[in-house]
Order: structure tokens, then sequence, then C-alpha cells
């Protein structure tokens, strides 16, 4: 029987409207991967699915992923969703949760990430260089950030 009122949707398919181009989050994540296959030396991708890379950065080890919640794994992952203040609350709540998954909202070009990972610079100079955008940190996670104490941005 088939629910009524439900909306279901795959994260591959949320649009991204930037400036007079429209790409799906699916769509950026394959372009990514035919980017690191045929345009970066030091960058290996280990395996592509449907909704994530696993990439490999000398001995570093990164995912990047479309999701509606954020993955249970133990390598750093960039995770391509909407960046809600739910999700910058558990973020900014859970030290081991930040240190490993990234979340980047495409749809407002903005980041939550604190991970260490050069794959993920990788992502933004392709997001630069294939689309013209540039992903700027979330204020409000930054914001969340310095009230914790975490991050100092040195102004006294």
């Amino acid at each position: 029987m088939a629910r009524t009122g439900v909306s279901v949707t795959d994260p591959r398919d949320r649009r991204l409207e930037w400036a007079a181009m429209s790409v799906t989050q699916g769509e950026v994540l394959d372009a990514f991967a035919t980017y690191c296959r045929d345009a970066l030396d030091d960058v290996e991708l280990v395996t592509a699915e449907q909704t994530r890379l696993e990439l490999a950065w000398k001995r570093e080890r990164s995912a990047v992923e479309v999701a509606d919640r954020l993955p249970d794994r133990e390598e750093p992952t960039l995770v391509l969703t909407e960046l809600t203040e739910i999700l910058v609350a558990r973020l900014l709540d859970d030290a081991q949760l930040r240190s490993r998954v990234a979340v980047y909202d495409l749809a407002r070009l903005e980041k939550a990430n604190a991970v260490h990972s050069s794959v993920f610079v990788y992502f933004e100079w392709f997001l630069r260089d294939v689309y013209g955008v540039k992903v700027v940190a979330s204020d409000a996670f930054t914001r969340g950030l310095v009230d914790r104490g975490i991050i100092s941005l040195g102004f006294g």
C-alpha cells in the first residue's frame, strides 16, 4: 500500500542551483570520481559506488558520499547533504563524529568540517575548477566551535 504525504527522495537527486547552472548531488559525485580517475595523479579512486567513493591519497583513506544521514564509519568521510541546525548541533556536541565526518551542503555552498583529509581539499579544488563555486565554513558551526572554546579566532 502506498503511503500518502510522505516524500521519499534519493539523495543523489538533490538539485543544486549555481548561478546559471543546475546539477544534482549525484552528478557532482560522479564528476568527482571521473576527476580523481582522470585528472589527479596523487589521488586514487579505490571504489566508486552509486552513492559513495572511496579514495586514497598516499597512506590516507577517505570517502565522499551522498546521504540523508551521517555514516557510522571510522574513516574520514565527506557527506553531501543538507546542513541543518540539528546536524550542526550534533557535530558540535560529538567530538568523535566531528573528527571523522564533514558535512558539505552544496545547495547553500556551506560546510561543517573539522576533519583532516587531503582528499577533502582536492574536492574543494574540484568544485572551484569544474563548477566555479566555493564552499565556505558554516557560520553556525564556526560560532559553535568558538562558543565551546574548541577554536579561537584570535580576536582577544
